[in-house]
């Protein structure tokens, strides 16, 4: 029986060696073709760049179909447009979760906050929009009008100081009110400036950074300069009072501040003008009389004996006599009087009078100028309105109406002349006084390059086309913060950008700016598509647009044109054209609405195969009682057999198989042949189960009670043995003798490694797959 068996198991193996060698020699034969195929193919020499593209786009997509490649593409731009306020860009950006790497001072700021979250969260409501102060709030109209007194007092005082020698020994309180406090008041404002907002083409902004970069680049070192001797002379400099003079710049700025805040009538702004021309005669007359009586000291200073002041008489008498002496000269100076009473007397005062009077004539000439145009302007307007008035009374009376009836149209007539505001011209109507040649060629030079850089309109219509459709472009103006196209709505018009910056926004933020140049909605308005996202002007922007019935009129009427025009549309929308359409947010071949970035998608794919997968339930087996019964009187049998084996000196029976009949012990053969028969109904994980059973238990018998010639291969299962009992209809064997030879696996991998060609590793892994 054993010889029989060897045999059968070497024909076995022999038949499997031979199977195998004709896999393996299959296999290579195959690898030898594809190969082949790959050098000797047409495609690859012709067109390389155009394999090598459509294979990186479908990489490309293979990685954007993950969610965990999407989310590590994502930028700050994108998390704003999310606007989820559970997450934190600055938390995945930190920790190395997305593509873009952080900077050195964003990982600064970031451990910042993370150490110190009290003082954080106070920086960050500085930088807030929240502690902006806006141009027009009332806190600031009083500060700025206090600002204008102290500044006015200030400027008055420090002439005064300079030219007089005044300390705050003499002077006691009042070099605290004039002095320190305005001092400590310009620092207040130089903090404040910070904070407040300002206007930028029209627009308000709120912004810190450009608030404060708006200010260094502007009014910073001015601040600082009058800032600076209040805390120059803290340290003890007593030179820095002299950049005290530098505050009378401060004047003209706080004046036009409030006139803006204060949005006065006619008639108030016409009497602040005047008040203002006033202030600055004074000013200039006040500086030029300490100047004057500051001179003659400092002359006096050099070794000289004799100056305007000696020949007055006033060197030695009080402030206030010397102070008016000089306002009344400069006085009657600038007003080119000149009586001759006071008169400079050294040479250097005399150079010093010459220089002082060319600038103070002129100014003060400039000024009594502007007193009169403005008294002008304020008749000018009513000369007209009753001139016009005038010729109404004329006109009515002649056609002999009541004296009643004409007053009340007088008086009409008059209201409406008094709010009627000068209304703007229209471009197009000064345009069409052009002669049609003219206007043509104008229209053409205007509008020609903006449709011919478009890539929807410059590679699908013809020069002579663009030509014709720049005759029915029109111009428009739009108003800072003002909609000029809304979202979910078919725009009618396409707009081209002339003057001005416009935006597209979303969620209330900001996705794109376009400049100059730059067409809007021009592939909704194309394609006639919704619109994704309103289209806002940032300040004053001029446009031009063509409606969309004058260009389905023209291009209808151009066959030619019309059908690339549709053929372009269906290849976008029914095609894989995507080319010319690009994703605001990501800057990618898609629409806007489906950036996988900015909205969720689902892989339904994804989602369907998770619903009809199988899920294998680890089951846990009970024994019925039935068959613990039986197991325990198998055990109560097998440990009476035990016994009575090991008490057989005693006993003094000899153990055979007659005796083992006698007491009911199965016989062996019996035994296989009843074994033979349940294993026809079991499964191999049953046989298994059986076999680890009467292994637990022999150990019961006696070697020598059991043939030593049989063998127990029966219950050694095989993996595909197995395989094949619960899945017949499937032929794993040759699957698994493939998987398992490692070593036809390498030479394939050798053989396709000696060819000098990027894409042999996939040409192995479809051979393989073949195989398999």
């Amino acid at each position: 029986m054993i010889p029989g068996l060897q045999k059968i198991r070497f024909r076995k193996e022999e038949q499997e060696k031979m199977e195998d060698q004709e896999i393996e020699l299959d296999a290579l034969n195959k690898v030898d073709r594809q190969l082949e195929m790959l050098e000797n193919s047409s495609v690859w020499k012709s067109k390389p760049l155009r394999i090598i593209q459509k294979i990186t786009i479908f990489i490309t997509r293979l990685k954007h179909s993950s969610t965990t490649y999407r989310f590590k593409l994502l930028k700050k731009s994108i998390f704003l447009l999310i606007r989820d306020k559970a997450s934190s860009f600055q938390y995945y950006l930190n920790n190395y979760m997305l593509f873009q790497k952080p900077t050195r001072w964003i990982q600064i700021k970031y451990e910042a906050h993370a150490s110190n979250p009290l003082w954080w969260r106070f920086w960050c409501f500085l930088k807030s929009d929240e502690t902006v102060l806006l141009p027009a709030d009332k806190f600031l109209f009083v500060w700025d009008l206090l600002m204008m007194l102290v500044t006015i007092a200030n400027i008055f005082y420090v002439p005064l100081q300079l030219s007089f020698n005044l300390n705050e020994d003499d002077m006691g309180s009042i070099f605290t009110l004039f002095s320190t406090l305005p001092s400590c008041i310009f620092l207040i404002d130089l903090i404040l400036t910070f904070f407040k907002g300002y206007y930028d083409r029209g627009i308000l902004q709120r912004n810190k950074a450009k608030i404060f970069w708006h200010y260094i680049k502007g009014d910073f070192l001015l601040d600082l300069a009058i800032v600076l001797p209040f805390i120059l002379s803290w340290m003890g400099y007593s030179a820095a009072n002299y950049l005290m003079l530098i505050r009378m710049t401060r004047v003209r700025r706080t004046m036009i501040v409030i006139e803006e805040i204060s949005n006065f009538k006619e008639k108030s702004a016409i009497i602040y003008q005047l008040f203002c021309l006033i202030y600055s005669l004074l000013l200039i007359s006040h500086f030029c009389a300490c100047l004057f009586h500051y001179f003659a000291l400092y002359e006096v200073d050099q070794g000289y004996t004799h100056t305007w002041l000696h020949q007055q008489n006033i060197f030695d008498e009080d402030l206030y006599t010397k102070y008016f002496n000089s306002l009344y000269w400069i006085t009657i100076t600038s007003m080119t009087v000149g009586y001759g009473d006071i008169v400079p007397v050294t040479t250097p005062e005399k150079i010093l009078v010459t220089i002082i009077t060319f600038l103070v004539t002129g100014v003060f000439g400039y000024a009594l100028g502007m007193i009169q145009s403005i008294f002008y302007k304020m008749a000018e307007q009513t000369n007209i309105n009753n001139s016009r008035l005038r010729l109404v009374s004329n006109h009515i009376k002649q056609r002999g109406l009541n004296t009643q009836l004409q007053f009340r149209v007088r008086k009409y007539i008059e209201y409406y002349l008094q709010f009627k505001q000068d209304e703007e011209l229209d471009l197009d109507e000064l345009m069409g006084q052009l002669n049609p040649k003219l206007k043509q060629e104008v229209q053409i030079a205007m509008y020609y390059r903006y449709l011919k850089h478009s890539k929807l309109f410059g590679t699908n219509f013809s020069d002579d086309l663009i030509k014709k459709l720049c005759f029915c472009i029109h111009e428009r103006t739009f108003a800072p913060e003002e909609v000029i196209i809304r979202k979910d709505e078919l725009p009618n018009q396409l707009y081209i950008v002339l003057a001005g910056q416009v935006k597209s926004l979303i969620l209330e933020k900001s996705i794109k700016r376009y400049q100059q140049g730059n067409l809007l909605c021009e592939r909704e308005f194309f394609y006639q598509d919704f619109m994704q996202y309103n289209i806002v002007a940032s300040s004053f922007v001029q446009v031009a647009y063509l409606n969309l019935s004058e260009f389905q009129s023209i291009i209808q009427n151009h066959r030619s044109s019309f059908e690339q025009y549709r053929y372009a549309i269906d290849n976008t929308v029914f095609g894989q054209n995507t080319n010319l359409i690009i994703c605001e947010a990501c800057q990618s071949h898609h629409q806007f609405k489906n950036c996988p970035l900015v909205f969720f998608k689902k892989n339904t794919y994804k989602v369907l195969a998770a619903c009809h997968s199988n899920h294998v339930q680890s089951r846990q087996t009970f024994a019925r009682k039935k068959s613990k019964y039986k197991q325990q009187r198998t055990g109560v049998l097998n440990g009476a057999y035990d016994h009575i084996i090991k008490m057989r000196t005693q006993l003094g029976v000899q153990i055979d198989q007659a005796f083992l009949n006698k007491i009911g012990y199965p016989g062996y053969e019996q035994q296989q042949q009843s074994d033979e028969e349940e294993d026809k109904y079991q499964s191999p994980q049953a046989r298994r189960q059986s076999f680890s059973q009467f292994n637990d238990h022999q150990h019961s018998l006696s070697q020598n009670t059991l043939p030593q010639d049989e063998h127990y291969n029966d219950f050694d299962i095989d993996k595909v043995e197995e395989y094949e009992f619960y899945y017949p209809h499937d032929n794993i064997t040759k699957i698994s003798k493939i998987v398992n030879k490692q070593q036809l696996l390498q030479r394939l991998l050798d053989k396709v490694s000696n060819k000098k060609n990027l894409f042999a590793g996939l040409v192995f892994r479809q051979v393989v797959q073949n195989i398999i």
